[in-house]
């Protein structure tokens, strides 16, 4: 039996063990302990528990490699504790799929289920971008404060930047998936694309789209089909819907980020936040949870849908700086400048 801390690189064999607490003390696979539980639905996927539940145990009928779960476990609802359980839970079938003797179609009609349920959860969580004012006349113009006028913020923030002890395993668990294989292949060929670092495409992957390469880089909209959401309509060039590389170099294309000299510290703080919309910054004051969730620069407030802000809201998403943070900490990139 699996049993590790919570929210770790496999996150996944803690966070839903509340689900199937019960049986696994009488000894039960994942697998048979969910058998009579409901296939998805529009009544199970209120709950994403039930309906990975239900994917796992399709996964278990057929022979692919399913976690057991550790008995007693609690698992809760929030973003930060489903968004890893699912995004291992796909890895785990995509390691086990080549060794299966089950029909290919029935695996890509299984990964299909847990990417479409990954896009769900992250969809509810992401910071939406700013409006596309072109898209939608009558948009808000939102300034854009100059890159010089920041600078030194940027610089001093991430020198002062503490990573929140509540969240330190959560933070190594975004770690552990940027440092991956098989990611770092993909990242690597969209760096080679667009002349950019590995870890500034693989962290933008993490924000918008929860490291799901059945999703665009843009938004996190499903890869089948152009973006629906803001940025809309892309790639505007289409390509097969199983080409993450070709859209990834597009999204860095689209934001005029690729084939760029610099690639500082300043410089990839400005673009992040440039990447998501300064409308926390200029509207609202706070220091963007799209760069500085989990740590010691980030409490509250969110745009919690298009256009609509809760200042009480809490995003359970890692910032993009704390995890350059905590890829620099760990020694895992040089220190940028």
């Amino acid at each position: 039996m699996i049993s590790r801390g919570p929210l770790d690189r496999r996150g996944f064999v803690s966070s839903v063990g509340a689900a199937l607490a019960l049986p696994m003390l009488m000894g039960r696979s994942i697998g048979a302990a969910l058998a009579q539980q409901p296939g998805p639905s529009a009544a199970v996927s209120a709950n994403p528990w039930r309906e990975l539940g239900a994917i796992a145990a399709e996964a278990d009928r057929l022979g692919l490699s399913v976690p057991r779960m550790s008995a007693g476990v609690q698992g809760g609802v929030d973003f930060n504790e489903v968004m890893p359980a699912v995004a291992d839970f796909m890895e785990s079938i995509e390691a086990s799929a080549p060794a299966s003797r089950a029909p290919a179609a029935d695996i890509e009609r299984l990964l299909a289920q847990v990417s479409d349920l990954l896009i769900r959860e992250h969809q509810k969580e992401r910071s939406p971008h700013a409006p596309d004012k072109d898209a939608q006349p009558g948009a808000q113009a939102i300034p854009r404060p100059s890159f010089e006028s920041l600078r030194e913020e940027y610089t001093q923030r991430f020198r002062d930047c503490k990573i929140r002890d509540e969240y330190r395993s959560q933070v190594n668990w975004y770690v552990g998936k940027l440092r991956d294989d098989s990611g770092r292949e993909q990242y690597n060929k969209v760096a080679e694309e667009v002349c950019a670092p590995w870890y500034f495409v693989g962290i933008i992957h993490a924000m918008e789209a929860s490291f799901n390469f059945r999703a665009h880089l843009h938004n996190g909209d499903p890869l089948s089909r152009r973006t629906v959401q803001v940025p809309r309509g892309l790639p505007k060039e289409w390509i097969p819907p199983d080409d993450w590389v070709s859209s990834a170099s597009d999204a860095i294309r689209h934001d005029k980020f690729a084939d760029e000299p610099d690639w500082s510290l300043p410089r990839m703080l400005y673009r992040w936040e440039a990447y998501n919309g300064f409308r926390s910054r200029v509207l609202h004051n706070i220091k963007t949870p799209y760069l500085w969730s989990f740590s010691n620069h980030y409490d509250k407030g969110k745009f919690v849908a298009d256009n609509v802000w809760d200042a009480n809201a809490t995003s359970k998403q890692c910032g993009a700086a704390v995890m350059l943070k905590a890829l620099v900490e760990g020694g895992i990139i040089a220190p940028p400048t």
